[in-house]
C-alpha cells in the first residue's frame, strides 16, 4: 500500500467459498458492517516481477474466460493444516497489487484468484511465510491453468503437492523434502526433478510424456531414498519405458513393498 494510504486498514470480502470476492478490496480506517469482510495485512513489497525473493514461487498462469461473468480469472488453492500457526503469506499478482493472507489452521482449502483481464500468460509470486503449515499445494483446482513455475522449494515444509492438467512442461521440486505425495497427471509433462524428495511414498505421474530420462530418475530416486510400501504410477500418455537401469529400480522398489506401474 502507497504511503498516502498507511493511516487506512486494508478490507477483502470473502464469499460463502472462502474465495476473496474480485473488486472488493477497500481502504477505510473501520472493518465494514456489511458483508464478511477481513483485514488484510500490510503487503511487503519485497518482491518484483524482475527481483523475486527467495521466499517465493513464481508461477506463470494463463488466465480461464468466464463467459457469464466475463472476466479472466487464474487462480490456485491452499489447503492448511488442522493445527498450528495460522498461514500467512503474500500474493503478488502484478506489480502493482498484492493481497497478504492468514488462514486458520482448520483443515480447509482456500482458493486465491485474481481477474487478468485477458488470457495472455502472467506471472505471480507466492510468497509464503510458514510453508509448513500447508497440507496441500493445489495448482489444478483453480481457474486458468499453470504453464511453468519457479523456486518451489520456497514451499519446503508442505505435505502434498497437486498439479493435475497444467501444461507444464518441466517441473522441478528440488529440495521439497517434507512433501510425501505427489500427483501431476494428465499433462505435456517432459521432464521431472525430484532430488531431495526423501519423504515421497505416493506419486502419480500418469498420461504425461516423460522422457526415459525422467522415468529412470523417479525410480531411481525413489529406491535410493529407501522407503517401503510406496506407490508409484507412471502408465499412460506417452511417458516413456524404463531403461536397464530403470528396471532394476523397479525390482528393488517391489522388494520393498512398493507398488509400481510403468508403460513396457
Amino acid at each position: 500500500m502507497s504511503n498516502s494510504n498507511n493511516k487506512l486498514k486494508a478490507y477483502v470480502r470473502y464469499d460463502g467459498q472462502k474465495k476473496i470476492v474480485p473488486g472488493s478490496l477497500i481502504l477505510r480506517q473501520d472493518k465494514p458492517t456489511t458483508g464478511k469482510f477481513v483485514e488484510i495485512m500490510p503487503v511487503d513489497l519485497c518482491c518484483g516481477t524482475t527481483n523475486v525473493c527467495d521466499s517465493c514461487v513464481t508461477l506463470q498462469g494463463v488466465a480461464e474466460y468466464d463467459e457469464e461473468l466475463g472476466i479472466y480469472y487464474y487462480g490456485f488453492t491452499l489447503e492448511t493444516r488442522s493445527s498450528g500457526a495460522n498461514l500467512t503469506g503474500t500474493i503478488h499478482w502484478t506489480p502493482s497489487f498484492s493481497e497478504s493472507f492468514s488462514l486458520d489452521a482448520d483443515g480447509n482449502d482456500y482458493d486465491f484468484q485474481y481477474d487478468f483481464g485477458d488470457a495472455i500468460p502472467h506471472t505471480v509470486l507466492l510468497c509464503v511465510d510458514n510453508p509448513s503449515q500447508i497440507r496441500d499445494f493445489e495448482l489444478g483446482f483453480g481457474p486458468g491453468e499453470t504453464v511453468s513455475l519457479n523456486n518451489a522449494i520456497a514451499l519446503n515444509g508442505l505435505d502434498e503437492w497437486d498439479s493435475d492438467d497444467m501444461n507444464i512442461y518441466s517441473l522441478d521440486l528440488t529440495g521439497l523434502s517434507s512433501m510425501d505425495e505427489l500427483y501431476h497427471c494428465c499433462s505435456v509433462l517432459t521432464h521431472i526433478n525430484i532430488t531431495g524428495c526423501t519423504n515421497l511414498d505416493d506419486v502419480d505421474l500418469i498420461d504425461n510424456d516423460l522422457t526415459e530420462a525422467s522415468v529412470d530418475h523417479v525410480l531411481i530416486s525413489l529406491d535410493n531414498y529407501g522407503l517401503s510400501n510406496g506407490i508409484l504410477d507412471l502408465t499412460g500418455g506417452t511417458n516413456a519405458i524404463p531403461s536397464v537401469a530403470g528396471d532394476a529400480a523397479i525390482l528393488s522398489l517391489q522388494g520393498k513393498g512398493w507398488m509400481v506401474f510403468y508403460n513396457s
